[in-house]
Order: C-alpha cells, then sequence, then structure tokens
C-alpha cells in the first residue's frame, strides 16, 4: 500500500516528536524551533536517528588513552632525530592520528618549533584521554594552544574582541575581553567599568555603516606588564552624512591574564 506524501509526511512528523522527547529527557538535548526551517521530515528522521546513535555510542563509551585509542604505535624518540628528519617525521605521526580520525594542529606555527611539536605528539597528547568512540565521519581534534596557551593568540582575541563591540557600539552586553575590576584610564588611574567603557566607546561615536576593517598587531610586550600596540583600521561611513571615511586608530591596550584563561584588557590609550 502507497501513501500519500501527506500521510507519509505526517508519520514522520509524529517519529521525529518522540525522538526530540527521547533525546531531551535521556540525553539533555536542547530544541529550539525555527521559523525559517528548510529541514524536511525525512532529512529531520536521518538526523535525529544520527544523534540517537552517537549518543547511545557517547553514554557506553570509556576513557582511553590516545596512544592506546591510535593502535599503541612505536614513535621514534626526539633524540634519535635531526633536525633536518622532524618535519617528515612529524607527517607520518600526523598520518596515524588521522587514520584513527584524530586531527592535531597548531594556531600560531611561527611560535611552535618542530621539536616542541613533535614532542608534543609522541609524549604529551598520547597520555591524554578520550572517548573510546569510533564512528563513520567522526573526528577528534585538538589543537596545541589548548593544551600550551599562546599570550599572544590571546591578547590578539581580546583586543579584537574589545574593539569591535566598541566600534559596533555593543553597549547592552559590553566586550567579554575587558576585565571585572583593577581597570584604569589612559594615565594609569583606577576607574569603574563604566568610565572605561564610556571613553572607549566615545572614540567611535560617529561610525555608522562599516566599509571595511582590519587589524594590523605592531608589537607585544609580555612580563611584569602586558602590552600590545595595534592598528585598527576602519573605512566607514559616517553616522550623520554619507562621506566615506579612511582612519587608522592606532591604540595601546594592557592586558592581565584571566582566572578562565585567556587574557583581558584592563587599560587602553588612544595614541592617534
Amino acid at each position: 500500500m502507497e501513501y500519500s506524501e501527506d500521510a507519509r509526511n505526517f508519520y514522520l512528523n509524529e517519529q521525529n516528536k518522540k525522538k526530540k522527547k527521547e533525546i531531551e529527557e535521556k540525553f539533555d538535548g536542547k530544541f529550539y524551533k525555527s521559523d525559517d526551517s528548510k529541514l524536511t521530515p525525512d532529512i529531520e528522521n536521518q538526523f535525529l536517528d544520527n544523534i540517537l546513535e552517537f549518543e547511545k555510542h557517547f553514554e557506553n563509551a570509556e576513557y582511553i588513552k590516545l596512544i592506546d585509542f591510535i593502535g599503541n604505535p612505536v614513535f621514534k624518540n626526539i633524540d634519535e632525530l635531526s633536525e633536518s628528519n622532524l618535519p617528515a617525521e612529524i607527517e607520518k605521526v600526523l598520518g596515524i592520528y588521522n587514520g584513527n580520525g584524530i586531527n592535531v594542529d597548531i594556531l600560531a606555527k611561527e611560535d611552535v618549533s618542530d621539536k616542541d611539536f613533535y614532542i608534543f605528539l609522541t609524549e604529551e597528547l598520547p597520555k591524554h584521554e578520550t572517548d573510546n568512540l569510533k564512528l563513520p565521519g567522526w573526528t577528534i581534534n585538538f589543537i596545541y594552544e589548548e593544551f600550551h596557551p599562546n599570550d599572544k593568540l590571546d591578547a590578539k582575541d581580546a583586543v579584537e574582541d574589545v574593539l569591535l563591540d566598541a566600534v559596533f557600539q555593543n553597549r547592552e552586553d559590553g566586550p567579554t575581553y575587558i576585565a571585572k575590576n583593577n581597570l584604569f584610564n589612559p594615565e594609569g588611574k583606577p576607574i569603574s567599568k563604566n568610565e572605561f567603557l564610556r571613553g572607549l566607546y566615545s572614540i567611535f561615536d560617529g561610525v555608522g555603516e562599516i566599509i571595511e576593517r582590519e587589524f594590523f598587531f605592531n608589537d607585544f610586550q609580555f612580563g611584569n606588564e602586558n602590552s600590545v600596540n595595534v592598528d585598527f583600521i576602519l573605512r566607514y561611513k559616517n553616522k550623520n552624512y554619507s562621506e566615506e571615511i579612511d582612519k587608522v586608530f592606532n591604540f595601546t591596550f594592557w592586558l592581565c591574564h584571566s582566572e578562565y584563561g585567556g587574557m583581558e584588557v584592563i587599560r587602553y590609550k588612544l595614541n592617534c
């Protein structure tokens, strides 16, 4: 017996409701309605089946060291390798990881030597534990900086977030990477967070539609005092008239390490 498309869709929609309820109740899943969703009932049904299969496997998975997960290969000791041989050996090791559904990458490649990366891949990462779960299409991803935070990257993230929130006048939520306490004005005197934000946001009061934006980081200083010098290049339309303006804002930012990881801005100075 053949069913009409409407009847089939009705059946699939009822099945999808049951599967969503199971995912919500058993696995604490959350589903949100979207007015512009183009998901058909059959595609949604397949999608929910994949979620259920993954969650059921994940529920029973045990932790395992990565070296066991990838089949206990024997890596060459770093002392056995010359500097010229390291790149090829790194590729071999990455191939073993990739063959087991594991991707390993570095965000700031210029700051990590081949020697340090090889030691990470063959001595440090293999001791890390993961879920003993292998599914078709399922990959595990690791970033070197998750294990070895990079102050330069963290400072860039903080400065870019603060400047973009300021230029877009995001006054309701405010920048994520501004410290809650111990903020200072450009001269280094303590001020409140409201004063800090008011001064920073006022710099961009005349900015309307943003056409282009770019960051050029000129200098990083880390130690007893952490500071960054950056050119924030903007092409925008003035808020009060349509003239396009090209302007370079040169800032110095001072930062501190956050208790949650990363860095937070505590002071800024507009140089030009």
